[in-house]
């Protein structure tokens, strides 16, 4: 009797523990909005069941709702199934007021789950912050050449300010409106920025607009601008390509002309569209001369300074690390290195940098990292610094000089090594050491093994010789037809004449930089391995020239199977001629012969794919 109380309260507790359970939670990104926006609705269920029900919408008084799709996440534990679904919904205000969303809630055998109500408040629309984000204002629906109205599908470039100073922080936002379903995912070239440092900032945003009583679903892709040099900039045109679903075309031909066209293709083909914005016009202020340090080095932004040494105390010849951060907003990868005084007992190398960038809330953030080894050459006490570091701050419109240190270390006196001990040599009687080493290495072993012999009467078809002499002809005619063709493909096959020839113009390019690196012209140097690299691969994939453009090279590498890794080598040595068109005073000599070994290096890897 008293196994069977075990049994059954063992049994209990099994059951009660995998019981199902199951909990809702409703929550949205923002409780408060304008008219012209829009909040997104999360509803999150979690239980120990692998078939979660679909959530209850109540009436969403003054909202229309749609819905952004679901995520689901089961994992099966020690045989226990528990399963997370994540709904989601955008919700775009009808009217302005004060709502209350929910309950939402679930039913499962037999039982109701619910979570919420949540509170919301719609304001009215803010004109001068539409203004702001430049969104249209006024739309016709006129006809266009193409048989779409202009309203359905359109697109538009604009930038946070007009007016910036060099290296300042310009954000470029590309918005594409979309009123009709398409055939197939458009084709986004993005616009030119000539004289602008760039940087991609994910991740693109995607929202409902209700403009003049119509939704539009608009997408919307940022870029940070920093321009180089002041003057008057423009930035190019943006253009989108798309298709459109087109079936009246197909329902309304000529019923008689079905033997000349395909009357499925239909399914597979839109009617293509293309779109393209304003150029925008851009003014670059010059940093101003009053208050700018000697040692300024041109950057921009807000930034804070740290510094840390990895020992305090260590013998002369022995290295210390000091590592100087640099962080804040602004162009981290053109962060220029503070400036440490008060090495002149040191020896000082500088073993690298490293940056973590961020793009949170769309704004250039993060931090950079310089790393310098100081060997000390004589004991006693050594001072480093203060360490320097200059920036123009956007905010307050004055430079502004960080100072850190200095920093105190101990330099002990090196101990010294027990001498080497002589190699070991066997006495020979008769002979000093060094003839005895002499002896070692002129030693000439005897030969044991036999002697090749050739028998007598050898044949001449036998002989080797004989034969090569008489195959040779045939490999002379072999190598002449085959040098035959290539010369024909040569002069009537411009792609394939362009790829052979690419290697030998990408070497005479790199010998001509390194010729101007030996005279220590920065600029010249940079855009130099520039056109070889970026020249080279365009003749590999057979691309005109003119139109080269580094989105267009990375797309072509990838349909030809080049391995990310080589890509992302290839756009690092982009990033870093880039920068030093505007930094040329930064770069060392040893950084230009690590930037040459860099293109070497990708044009050896190419080679092998292209």
């Amino acid at each position: 009797m008293r196994y069977l109380i075990l049994f059954l309260l063992s049994l209990g507790i099994a059951v009660s523990s995998y019981a199902e359970d199951i909990s809702i939670s409703a929550e949205v990104d923002k409780q408060e909005i304008t008219i012209d926006d829009q909040l997104t609705l999360t509803i999150t269920i979690t239980g120990n069941v692998s078939n979660i029900p679909q959530p209850k919408m109540p009436n969403l008084t003054g909202f229309t709702a749609y819905s952004s799709g679901r995520s689901q996440n089961i994992s099966i534990i020690n045989g226990q199934v528990n399963s997370s679904v994540t709904f989601t919904y955008i919700l775009v205000p009808n009217d302005v007021g004060d709502y209350r969303l929910g309950p939402f809630t679930i039913d499962y055998k037999g039982k109701t789950y619910s979570a919420g109500p949540i509170d919301i408040k719609v304001l009215p629309r803010s004109s001068a912050a539409s203004k702001s984000q430049g969104y249209p204002q006024v739309y016709k629906e006129e006809e266009s050449s193409e048989g779409i109205k202009r309203g359905e599908l359109f697109i538009e470039t604009y930038v946070d300010k007009l007016t910036a100073y060099v290296n300042e922080q310009i954000t470029l936002t590309f918005a594409f409106y979309q009123a009709v379903n398409l055939f197939e995912n458009p084709v986004y070239s993005p616009p030119s920025t000539e004289g602008f440092w760039s940087e991609d900032m994910p991740p693109q945003r995607k929202y409902y607009k209700t403009i003049n009583g119509r939704r539009y679903l608009v997408t919307e892709i940022k870029t940070a601008l920093f321009a180089t040099s002041p003057g008057e900039f423009t930035i190019g045109p943006a253009r989108l390509e798309a298709s459109v679903e087109d079936l009246e075309e197909f329902f309304t031909r000529n019923p008689f002309d079905i033997f000349d066209r395909d009357p499925f293709s239909i399914f597979h083909r839109g009617k293509p569209i293309v779109l393209t914005s304003e150029p925008i016009q851009v003014k670059i202020l010059p940093l101003p001369e009053d208050g700018k340090p000697l040692d300024f080095k041109g950057d921009v932004g807000r930034f804070d300074v740290t510094a840390t040494l990895d020992k305090n105390i260590v013998e002369e010849n022995q290295p210390v690390t000091l590592k100087i951060v640099v962080k804040g907003e602004g162009n981290i990868k053109t962060v220029s290195s503070p400036i440490v005084k008060g090495l002149e007992n040191a020896k000082v190398y500088d073993s690298g940098s490293s940056e973590n960038i961020s793009k949170s809330n769309y704004i250039v953030q993060g931090e950079r990292i310089f790393e310098k080894v100081i060997i000390p050459k004589q004991p006693g006490k050594l001072s480093i610094g203060p360490i320097e570091y200059c920036y123009f701050d956007i905010q307050q419109k004055r430079y502004i000089k960080r100072t850190l240190g200095p920093f105190t270390i101990d330099v002990e006196k090196a101990k010294e090594e027990p001498a080497k001990q002589e190699e070991h040599l066997l006495p020979i009687e008769g002979l000093t050491k060094e003839e005895v080493r002499l002896l070692k290495e002129d030693i000439r072993y005897i030969k044991t093994g036999p002697t090749r012999l050739r028998p007598k009467g050898r044949y001449l078809y036998t002989n080797k010789i004989f034969w090569m002499w008489n195959i040779l002809p045939l490999f002379a005619l072999v190598i002449f037809y085959i040098y035959d063709r290539h010369r024909r493909r040569m002069l009537t096959d411009i792609g394939y004449a362009r790829s052979r020839r690419a290697r030998g113009l990408a070497s005479r390019r790199l010998r001509q930089a390194r010729d101007i690196m030996r005279q220590e012209k920065t600029k010249e140097f940079y855009a130099e391995v520039y056109k070889a690299v970026i020249e080279y691969i365009a003749d590999k994939i057979n691309i005109p020239h003119p139109s080269i453009t580094k989105d267009l090279l990375e797309k072509e590498l990838k349909k030809k199977a080049v391995p990310d890794s080589v890509i992302d080598k290839i756009k690092d040595l982009f990033d870093i001629c880039d920068l030093a068109r505007f930094a040329s005073g930064r770069f060392s000599r040893d950084d230009m012969a690590k930037t040459f070994r860099l293109a070497t290096d990708i044009i050896s890897e190419v080679e092998n794919f292209l």
